[in-house]
């Protein structure tokens, strides 16, 4: 079960990152938050119990076993998004829709019981309906460490780094921005007591440096998510994210610092184990030290997400 929810919260996260993506002037920002869930959205196996049978000592229930990860794991998210502020501006908002293509690989090569590395590659892409010049693809690799404190995987730990390029599919303009993102975080996952509602917890911190550097940034960020399953197939799905951003070499506003705020909700039906279809709705508010740079956006999406692993 565990295994579904993080995968279904990468869907609803992605719809926040697009949210953030919306901006011609600096397009960089685009898939922060579709990489940092890369190390928050990390499956969560259950322990298996099993059982052996010696001809002296009868049964013997032995505490649990740790699965083995899957080594490959190829997955697309195809998103049909829209948004009530293109430009991400404080007034004289623009609407419009976009699509979100999303294709992902990654490798683990090696796991023991409490440390599980995996390389990934993802691939994004982005086109608007109205406005041409906002379309863009990106391109990353991300190496996350995950460490679980306890046999349970109810604490863990990720430590990533990401390699990311991002371009225009316009030939002439080619690349926009490059950028590597060092990202930190420590989870915890709680089952509600009595209820069929699961409760995850992330607290953590990132610094992205690139080129340009104008845009290089510290973050502190906390995500708050509750799954909850009135049936086996459907997910019913509500998060909040606050972030606090450090400008680090805004060339506008050496002292700038932005708080971010999040939520959203979502309904996910999997009718099949690797096959899932969502409707979400997100709301980002932004609030700048450094004026006019102040926004707000709301984006519904539906998603369409498939993935194999073996």
């Amino acid at each position: 079960m565990m295994r579904h929810l993080f995968f279904l919260f990468s869907a609803v996260v992605v719809a926040t990152g697009a949210a953030r993506a919306q901006n011609n002037v600096g397009a960089q920002i685009g898939t922060e938050q579709d990489i940092i869930r890369r190390g928050e959205a990390r499956e969560t196996e259950q322990r298996i119990p099993f059982r052996l049978t010696d001809p002296e000592l009868g049964e013997i229930d032995i505490v649990s076993r740790a699965p083995r990860p899957k080594m490959f794991t190829f997955s697309t998210d195809q998103n049909l998004l829209y948004t009530t502020n293109a430009f991400l501006l404080p007034n004289n908002e623009q609407d419009t829709f976009f699509w979100n293509g999303r294709v992902n690989a990654s490798f683990v090569p090696y796991a023991t019981v409490n440390f599980t590395p995996r390389l990934t590659f993802d691939q994004n892409f982005f086109r608007y309906d109205e406005f041409s010049t906002l379309d863009f693809d990106s391109s990353t690799l991300t190496l996350d460490l995950k460490y679980d404190f306890n046999r349970a995987d109810t604490w863990f730990a990720n430590l990533s780094y990401t390699g990311a390029l991002l371009y225009s599919p316009d030939e002439d303009t080619g690349e926009i921005y490059r950028y590597g993102l060092l990202n930190g975080s420590i989870s915890h996952v709680r089952q509600l007591p009595g209820l069929p509602v699961t409760g995850v917890g992330t607290l953590g911190a990132s610094w992205r440096h690139g080129d340009p550097g104008e845009f290089d940034r510290a973050t502190i960020y906390l995500n708050a998510v509750l799954f909850y399953s009135p049936i086996n197939m459907l997910q019913v799905i509500a998060f909040l994210r606050p972030d606090l951003q450090f400008y680090l070499c805004d060339p506008n506003d050496s002292s700038r610092t932005d708080f971010n705020l999040s939520g959203g909700v979502g309904v996910v039906w999997t009718p099949k184990e690797y096959i899932s279809l969502g409707v979400t709705t997100t709301f980002t508010s932004n609030w700048s030290s450094s004026d006019p740079n102040d926004y707000d956006v709301f984006v519904p999406s539906v998603v369409l997400s498939g993935r194999v692993a073996f």
